[in-house]
């Protein structure tokens, strides 16, 4: 698949992720999809939209970092007492490690997710070809 090609489906699946019932799809998109038959099985969720989520969620949870940091070293919070002082600092700090470590555990889950529809998306094909090889009265092929 070529870069134009990877494009053209990303905005196709971004538009379909936006609406909310099969008779929204325009006519655009429906000869997008009677050129591309295989891909109907693969609407299930856009194809970039997550990373957005991913990056957004990883750049919050550094920033609570650093302003846990900032509020630790600078006499912000002097007034309070210090219990209070380190007990605030800290939420501060383990919200952001919190957000990092699930931006980080869902890419990876999204990367296995992706791996296991490509492979169920095989599947399917697999199965489709050799039960129209039945019909056909041809050995469908293996693989």
């Amino acid at each position: 698949m070529t870069m134009s090609q990877s494009q053209d489906r990303d905005e196709v699946f971004l538009k379909l992720f936006l609406k909310t019932s099969p008779e929204a799809v325009t006519e655009e998109e429906l000869n997008y999809f009677a050129e591309h038959p295989d891909e109907i099985d693969e609407i299930t969720a856009p194809v970039n939209i997550h990373k957005l989520f991913l990056w957004a969620g990883t750049l919050l949870g550094v920033a609570f970092v650093g302003l846990s940091k900032i509020l630790k070293f600078q006499p912000v919070l002097e007034n309070l007492p210090e219990g209070l002082r380190e007990f605030g600092i800290d939420i501060i700090f383990e919200i952001g490690v919190a957000l990092i470590g699930a931006a980080v555990t869902a890419y990876i889950l999204g990367i296995l997710l992706d791996q296991q529809q490509k492979n169920a998306a095989r599947w399917r094909a697999g199965i489709r070809r050799r039960l129209k090889a039945r019909k056909t009265g041809r050995k469908g092929t293996s693989g």
